[in-house]
This record gives C-alpha cells, structure tokens and sequence, in this order.
C-alpha cells in the first residue's frame, strides 16, 4: 500500500520542478522568436556606427539559452575591413555576451566579447600608419545607440596574428591558442589580468628570425590608470623556452612617446632561452641544448620609445659550474662557465659578447671568447683554444650521414678581428686578420658508412691564406697526403645562399698516395636507397636536392688539384700510376688524367658540369689496351653477344664521349653520344654463336676460333644505336666487308660483302691450325649479305645492290666522324685544361655531335 503514495510524492515532486523549468525554456525561446531579428539588428547598426570601414556578416543571431542566465549574441563569419581596405579580422564566431534582463532595460552593456577562429591582420607602413585605425571619433559616431560597450571581459580563442610593421623592417606570425582579459574597461582606474598560451612561427627583425617555433606563455596582474596613461606590472609571470620569469616596472604611454621601464627576472630555467634569442638558422641548430647548474637571467627595457627614439635594452646571463647537453653531443661539455651580454643603447651600436667561456669536453679543455660590437656595422673578435674529441663530438656537424668519431681535433690559436662586412667579400677580406693552427691526432668521422681519417698534419691559417700542411691520412681503403693552399674562406662562410658577392674560395693543392678507390670515393656523396626510405619520389627529391648543394659548391671554388697515386680502382677496372690535373673553374671540373691500365694505358682529357643537370664531355686516348681484360673489367658493357670469354686481342684508338644526367642523377642513355677512332690487333673471336650460323659454307672448326688481321674503324653511337660504317674485315675464316647498325635493344640491320671465291677454296682445304688471316684480295667472286631482325631472331638475304648502295651511304658516316674526332683532338695534347661549353652546348654546337 506505501509504494503508490511513493510514486504519487515523486509525480508531484517532478510536477512543481518540470513545469517551471518548462515554462522558462518556453518563455525563452517565445522571447528569441520575438527579438531575435530586432536586436541583432540593432547590434549590427551600432557597430557600423563606431567604424570607417566595412563589417560583413554572414549570419548573425540572438541566444538566451546556450549561455544562461546570460545572453549573447553570436555573428559567424566575421569580416572586418583595415584602414588600408584589405582585412584586418576574419573570423569565424564573435560572440558579444551581455546581462539577460538588461534586454528590457533601455540600454543593453555588453561585458563580454569572445572572437573564435580565423585571423588578425596587423599592419603599419612605411609612413607609420597603422591598419587598425578604424574607429570613429567621440563626435563622428552617433549617441542613440542601444548598445554601450562596458567591456569586463576579452577572450580570444585559436587565432593567427600577423603583424608587419614596414617602418621598422619587423614582423611575427603567432598562434594565440587562447588568450583572456579581465577587468573593469569601462572605468578611469581598473585591475586587469590577462593569460595568454601562444605559438611563435615567426618573429622576424630584418633579415633575422627568433624564436621559431618557440612556445609562449604568461600571467598578468597590470594596475592601469587611463588618466595618466600608467600600466604598472604588478605581478606578471612569463614562461618562454623553458624558463620562468617574474616582470616588474611600469610604462608611461602618452599621446607622441612612451617612457618604458621595466625588468625581468629568471626564477627557474637554462641557457635554451640565451640560444632561442639567436637569429634562425643558429636557433634552430641549438633547440635542443639545455643546461644545469648555477643559471642567473636578468634583462631590462629602459628609456623612451617613440617613432624616432629606442629605449635601452640589455641582456645578462651566466653560468658557473654547469652542464650542456645535447642529442648533437655525444658526450655532455662539463664545468661549463661563461658570462653572455647583450646591450643595445639608443644609438643602435649594440654589444653582444660570451666572455670567459671555459668547459671540459670529453677530458679536452675548450675555451673561447665572442665580443660583436656595433650590431649596425659588427666589428667581431673571436678568439677559440682547446680540442673537440670527435667521439663526443662528431653529432655537432649537424649531417645525418656522420655516424661516428674517433680521435681529436686540437685547436692551439684560432684568432678572427675584424668588420664583418669585410669578411663577406674577396675585395675587402684582406683587412680581417685571421690566426689559427689546427691539428689533427687520428682524426676521423664515419661518413655514409666510410671511415674519413686524418692521422696527422695540420691546418695554418693567416690573414686570408690558409695552407694545407701533410695531412696524411685514408678514405676508407684509400691513403691519401693532402697539402696545398687556399684563399678567401672567410667570404665563401659568410655568403648568402645566392652567393650574390660572387665569392670563390682559390686553391692549388696536391693529392697524392699509394692506392685510391675511386669508386669509394664517389658513394661518399651518392644519396642511397635508405635514404629515400623505400619512396622513389623522396629517393628523386634527395638526389635532385645533392645536384643542387654540388652545384651551389663547385660555383664558390675555383683551383687545381694535381693527382698522383701509385695504383687505383674504380668497380671492377684497375689501374696503376694515376696521375694527372683536376681543375674547377665556374661551377665546372676540367680534368686531364693518365694513367696504365688493362695491360695498355690512357690518357683522359675533359669537363664535368655540376648543374642540376649533370653532363660530362670526356675525351680518353687507349694504347694497346687488352680487349679481354676490358671487356671483364667493363663487366662486358653489360651485354652477352660478344663476352670477356670470346675476344682476344689488343686495342688503341681515341673516344670522344657525351653523357647527360636528369636532375635526380637517372643516366639519360637516349642522350648519349659516342665518337670512336678504333685499331685492333692480334684479334681473335672465340665461340661467337653469330658467326657460327651466319655462313654454311664456312668449316665449323674455324668459326669456332676466327683470328683477324689489324682492324681498324670509326663508330658512332647516337639514339641508343651503333653505327658501324664500312669496314674490311681480314681473318683466317674469311675476308669480308661489313657496314650497318645494332641497337641497344639488339635489334641489328648488317650489310656485308664476302669473297666467296675464298670461301670455296676454304671448304676444300684443309683447316690452318696457325689460324692465319686470308689474303687480302677483292676475288673474282663476291656474295652480298642482308641481316634484319634481333639476336634472338633475325634472316638473312642475299642481293647485291642494297648493300653496295649502303656501303656509299656509309663511307660519307666514316668520313664526318673522322673529321669530327679531329676537331675534337686538335690541341688537346698542348692545353692541359681546354676552356669548353657544357656538354649541351657541345651536342648543340655545329659540327660536334650532328644528327642524320
């Protein structure tokens, strides 16, 4: 009987709860239907009416529920003109929030504004104008508003603040993830308080960045009396960059100038922020550098600041007895003190010095000394003594192919004194003076899995020549002695990306040892498959990104090497006494190099264009060169028709050879462009299927084994094919004439003349086991051949006047490579570094390589 009077109660409970609730949801959403349109009118008339420029939004709309018991409302899609008639707010919600009951008063105060999503422009030309000036004068705008503006309130949410300022060369890029001010706008004297949490993208200053990708907080306690333009900071916190500090002072703002004095202190932190103030790039490279030990911060902004004056702003931080550690460092410098000073007067000639830096790095003593005075015009004095251990410190090169270190670097004296903008150019760079020593103990770094080792020698460095002395040492299974001397490396350091005051570091050095792997030696600057991460289109980007860095290197130096090494090895081919000339002269390598090899020698002669687009034009003399040991060296130039296994003999000629690249370093073998002058002798043929079935009325014993007299012919490649021209053929088998063209897909079309009255006499004969070649006679009795097809299937037939229409055609080929093989030649011998166009101005120049 009691558990229905338990659900009467609750009924009623629910009754005297619900129906209110009821009743004011219903009141208020009657109140929305019935004002919505009038006030949100309204609303938007008075902003029009405080503003010179224009406001457009998309909707707009009044809220009593989604904010009670306050009203707000809400405008999506929010554009606001600047004084300069583009935008100085765009965003997606603004929200003006205000007392519900002060609908049906006669004025509605607005307390609150909220601003959600989008952008604030700000903007101040050259002249000192600014974008947001917007707003109406007292007696522009009209009294018989509804609204009033009595603000307690500010909140920003997820903007992108922009701010250019032309007049002063400054600008930032900051996402505010929120921001709120708080206090009584409305009145003469007011507390406010503020928080903000921002990301800095970009603070800019000339040509200089900070911060980048800094993370920026703070609390704010500011006394503000308007009548006397006074913002006293009361209590303020800043975090930056991992610290912590604690701002005091006050700033005067009156209607020309503001006096500004304020200080800032560090509660708790590390020397991140010191490194965070660098400019970008040096901020970047130290992010991640942190400290522990007795840190101290101090900072202050003193002095007047208007359109023509600066306050006085100045900087200290120390350290004592501390620690820097580092992902780039290996092993942690320890006992680091140093004093770090930054004074920038109203005159602009600033100060910035790192005095008395001491520190232990991996047992070796390090020490150094920076003074930049006048930041307009920077006078620097660096002094640096010590040793950098390159197991700890090998990460500090900042290159992802360094994987390790070995050995010290010492540094007895290292001394630059003078004008910074003196070092940047070659005219003015012999006013700096520059003292160093650098030695080197066992040296060495593990560079794209290749250990780079100096062993010993030293480096001297004064005023602008620095010279190379001994360094002996190895790459990889290479030893080298490195010696020579260098101009300008101060102006080649400190050029900008576009090297706009064309320096070049000038060189004569010499390089020289007992054994070179030249092959080694280029995969230590060749981008490998791990680099790509298994992407062929990151693989390409990486590549094209080397040519450019190669390019941009090989533009800023200019000198000779001299070469000499007792043997080499590139791949498969080796060679002994590698000698020669490699010059570098505007962005290019002109190179002459002889050297024995494949039981002959050669002689090379050519230039190499690093551009995005690598070229090489070369030139190679052989004498005598083993035609087995070429072919096996030459890994048979990766084709099986004719192998290692089935040629004899000896061959010397001359080669002239066009290669191009694309810009993600793909050989491009349709460009490829060969000329050959050509002379064999002592060959033989052994086992070649081709000639095997080519004649039936040859004896098989001596296709198998076809030894030939001198040979000698010209040939070209162009369009991935070999043309052949006419040429006589003398040999122990049979003596025949042969012209025609063999593709780099072995497609083949031959055209050969045989003396078939050999050929008869041959099959009757008994076989010559000397193998000696026929006479070389024209017979009574010639047979003319036709091949077509490809290696793998092909007919041949006979007629005579095709081929000898061919064999005309072909002598006019033989002749032009002839000729242009001379005028390649011609001088060659008398000018070790001939002055040449790039490649592809060499197959575009007439007569060098011509189509047909």
């Amino acid at each position: 009987m009691s558990l229905p009077k338990r659900r009467r109660w609750w009924r009623r409970l629910l009754l005297w709860v619900g129906l209110p609730l009821l009743v004011l949801v219903l009141s208020l959403l009657l109140v929305t239907s019935v004002f919505d349109e009038q006030i949100t009118r309204r609303l938007l008339d008075a902003l029009d009416d405080q503003l010179r420029t224009e406001l457009t939004v998309r909707k707009a709309g009044l809220s009593l529920i989604r904010r009670f018991p306050e009203a707000s409302i809400h405008l999506e899609d929010v554009k606001v003109k600047d004084a300069f008639g583009r935008y100085l707010l765009e965003a997606r919600e603004v929200s003006f929030r205000f007392r519900l009951f002060s609908l049906f008063g006669q004025r509605i105060e607005i307390k609150k504004v909220v601003i959600s999503g989008g952008s604030l422009q700000v903007r101040i030309n050259e002249r000192g104008r600014a974008n947001y000036d917007i707003f109406k004068d007292d007696g522009q705008a009209s009294s018989g508003s509804d609204f009033s503006l009595s603000l307690e309130n500010a909140e920003l949410k997820n903007l992108f603040l922009t701010y250019q300022n032309a007049s002063t060369d400054q600008a930032a890029s900051i996402h505010l993830k929120g921001a709120g001010v708080a206090g009584n706008f409305s009145a003469r004297q007011f507390t406010l308080s503020s928080q903000a949490d921002m990301m800095v993208a970009r603070l800019q200053m000339g040509e200089s960045r900070y911060l980048v990708g800094q993370p920026l907080r703070y609390n704010a306690v500011v006394a503000v009396d308007l009548a006397k333009g006074l913002y006293d900071f009361q209590d303020v916190e800043l975090f930056l960059a991992g610290n912590t500090f604690d701002v005091t002072g006050f700033v005067s703002d009156k209607q020309a100038f503001s006096d500004v004095n304020l200080q800032m202190k560090g509660r708790e932190g590390d020397i991140s922020l010191v490194l965070a103030l660098l400019p970008e790039p040096y901020s970047s490279y130290f992010r991640d550098f942190q400290s522990s030990g007795t840190y101290a911060f101090s900072a202050f902004v003193r002095g007047r600041a208007s359109k023509t004056q600066l306050p006085t702003i100045g900087v200290e931080a120390t350290l004592r007895y501390g620690t820097v550690a580092s992902e780039k460092l290996q092993s942690p410098l320890r006992n680091v003190s140093f004093r770090a000073i930054y004074h920038a007067p109203p005159s602009g000639k600033g100060v910035f010095e790192i005095a008395d830096f001491k520190a232990d790095f991996g047992g070796q003593p390090l020490a150094f000394h920076l003074k930049i005075e006048d930041l307009d015009d920077p006078l620097v004095d660096f002094r640096l003594q010590g040793g950098f251990p390159l197991r700890a410190a090998y990460g500090l090169l900042g290159n992802p192919r360094v994987s390790g270190g070995d050995g010290v670097v010492r540094v007895p004296r290292l001394l630059v004194q003078g004008r910074y903008a003196d070092m940047t150019r070659m005219q003015t760079v012999p006013r700096v003076r520059a003292e160093a020593e650098i030695q080197f103990d066992a040296a060495a770094i593990v560079y794209n899995n290749t250990t780079v080792q100096l062993s010993s020698g030293r480096v001297v460095w004064e005023d602008n020549l620095l010279r190379l002395d001994s360094l002996q040492g190895t790459i990889g299974r290479s030893d080298v002695l490195f010696q020579g001397y260098a101009q300008n490396l101060l102006p080649v350091l400190f050029t900008d990306s576009l090297n706009s005051a064309g320096a070049r570091l000038e060189f004569n050095a010499r390089l020289e040892g007992r054994f070179l792997d030249v092959g080694q030696l280029l995969d230590l600057f060749a981008v490998t498959e791990e680099e790509g991460e298994g992407s062929e289109t990151t693989l390409d980007s990486l590549r094209n990104q080397a040519n450019t860095e190669r390019q941009r290197l090989f533009e800023r130096v200019k000198g000779v090497f001299e070469v000499g090494f007792d043997a080499f090895e590139y791949r498969k081919i080796r060679g002994q006494s590698f000698s020669g000339l490699l010059a570098f002269d505007h962005g290019a390598l002109h190179m002459r190099l002889h050297t024995r090899a494949m039981q002959g020698s050669a002689t090379l002669s050519g230039t190499a264009h690093f551009a995005p687009r690598p070229s090489l034009k070369i030139r190679a003399t052989l004498q005598d060169v083993d035609f087995q040991t070429l072919m096996e060296q030459c890994d048979n130039f990766d084709q099986t028709i004719i192998t290692h296994e089935n040629l004899r003999g000896k061959l010397s000629g001359r080669v002239v050879a066009f290669a191009f690249w694309d810009e993600s370093n793909h050989f491009l073998l349709d460009q490829l462009r060969v000329l050959a002058d050509i002379r064999a002798t002592q060959g033989e043929l052994v086992g070649v299927k081709m000639l095997e079935d080519f004649a039936t009325f040859i004896h098989i014993e001596d296709l198998r084994r076809v030894r030939f007299a001198e040979l000698q012919n010209y040939l070209e490649i162009k369009n991935r094919t070999l043309h052949l021209p006419v040429m006589f053929i003398q040999s122990n088998a049979l003596n025949l004439t042969l012209s025609g063209t063999h593709t780099f897909d072995n497609d083949i079309d031959y055209r050969i003349k045989v003396n078939a009255g050999q050929v008869l006499f041959n099959r009757i004969k008994r076989h010559d086991p000397d193998l000696d070649p026929l006479p070389a006679r024209d017979g009574w009795f010639n047979v003319f051949y036709t091949i077509r097809g490809n290696l793998d299937k092909y007919e041949m037939k006979r007629g005579k006047r095709e081929v000898v229409r061919e064999f005309e055609r072909s002598e006019a080929l033989k002749k032009s490579i002839a000729q242009r093989i001379e005028d390649e030649f011609r001088g060659v011998d008398g000018r070790p570094f001939p002055v040449a166009g790039t490649a592809e101005s060499d197959r575009a120049r007439p007569g060098a390589v011509p189509t047909y």
